[in-house]
């Protein structure tokens, strides 16, 4: 979070609007996960609901970090401006079978909430999941 709040404050030099928070995307608030980091903060090698991809966690600095409903982030940070257009980049780690159904559920997977999104899906925690999604079915939903 340092780097990332060093860039914050940059941006809000320049006379741009932004906040830089240090959550984890998931499907309710205020659960914990865990983020495993190099000793040196320069590599992130890690982060998730689920750990099982990151390997040598003894070599890491361990970080207990705070989950965020991002349906509740869309509803009260992103509508409340009435943006023309907006673009989600979703790299969550494993979370996004859980964070899509839900942004589903809520009705903000529509074209005149979220204009685009790419999104990258992470075979390996789909099991963990118990999810059936897949960009087809994704694709049907929208």
């Amino acid at each position: 979070m340092t780097r990332v709040k060093q860039i914050e404050k940059s941006y809000i030099n320049k006379n741009l609007s932004v906040s830089f928070e240090n959550y984890a995307v998931s499907n309710k608030t205020r659960d914990k996960i865990t983020v495993y980091s190099e000793t040196n903060f320069d590599l992130d090698w890690g982060a998730g609901i689920l750990d099982t991809a990151i390997n040598n966690k003894k070599n890491m600095t361990k970080y207990d970090v705070p989950t965020m409903d991002l349906a509740d982030f869309i509803k009260i940070s992103i509508q409340s401006l009435r943006p023309e257009k907006v673009l989600m980049k979703m790299d969550i780690e494993g979370s996004e079978f859980i964070v899509l159904p839900h942004l589903y559920k809520h009705k903000l997977l529509c074209e005149n909430i979220i204009t685009a999104m790419a999104i990258e899906l992470h075979a390996w925690a789909k099991p963990s999941f118990n999810s059936s999604l897949t960009i087809e079915s994704l694709t049907s939903l929208l």
